[in-house]
């Protein structure tokens, strides 16, 4: 998977802006002619484009094995009003802490499991777009959608950086 590139979205698309990684995942996916993914699916079983995405409800050391195999990483995430900007595109480094809850990791810790077990060191960023609504329900806000469509070039603007 030598020029591959991963997206990794993760969160509760039945929490409305929770979903906001599904939504750009999706987004994505039609803009490269690739079926969306539906609220339950995961992409863990059509990883063939040049650029694949998975989405999940929290990282898990289960998306390792996958994740290792390709250089560089896209994590897409909600925030909240804690974070100033209404989308942070940050680069990932390595996060050799122990976390006490061992079924919800942070990206870092994604990306030194990586490196732990298969030696390989990943190139990674966090895609972070804020959330205003995370109630039980299915959709993105409006001013969500508005942070997530200015995500998307982000990420298509780094995707494109990263392939010259």
């Amino acid at each position: 998977m030598e020029n591959k590139v991963l997206l990794v979205g993760y969160g509760n698309a039945y929490c409305h802006d929770d979903g906001v990684a599904l939504y750009i995942i999706n987004e994505l996916r039609r803009r490269w002619g690739i079926p969306d993914l539906q609220p339950d699916e995961d992409g863990l079983d059509d990883l063939t484009h040049e650029v694949d995405s998975i989405m999940l409800h929290q990282l898990v050391p289960e998306v390792v094995p996958v994740a290792g195999q390709y250089p560089l990483i896209v994590f897409i995430d909600a925030h909240t009003g804690t974070i100033p900007e209404d989308v942070r595109l940050v680069r990932v480094g390595e996060d050799r802490r122990f976390h006490s809850v061992t079924h919800h990791m942070s990206p870092g810790r994604v990306l030194s499991m990586i490196h732990e077990i298969t030696g390989n060191t990943t190139e990674a960023f966090l895609v972070s777009v804020r959330g205003e609504n995370f109630d039980f329900g299915f959709g993105i806000s409006s001013q969500c959608r508005q942070s997530a469509d200015l995500a998307i070039r982000k990420i298509l603007d780094l995707e494109s950086q990263w392939r010259t």
